[in-house]
């Protein structure tokens, strides 16, 4: 049987708890400027063999060291952005 818990919050407790969260986010995704293939996919949306053919094709930088893979953010915004058009 599943229980069902129900809150009650006002406007502004729900909206200073959803600025909060958003608030947290920004800073977590504003510091990491490196990303590992893991990271890429789920920052792209994209599976891990869609960036290795767009690393293989030369459409999308990245960096190796000791046979890992690193996807800079802002090498990762601009192949997404072509991949729009």
């Amino acid at each position: 049987m599943k229980e069902v818990l129900v809150v009650t919050l006002t406007i502004d407790e729900l909206r200073g708890i959803v600025q909060e969260e958003v608030q947290a986010a920004l800073k977590k995704s504003a510091l990491k400027v490196w990303y590992s293939e893991a990271e890429a996919q789920a920052y792209t949306g994209y599976s891990k063999r869609t960036l290795y053919n767009a690393r293989i094709d030369k459409s999308l930088k990245a960096s190796t060291l000791n046979r890992h893979v690193r996807y800079h953010r802002d090498d990762l915004d601009t192949w997404m952005r072509s991949k729009q058009n």
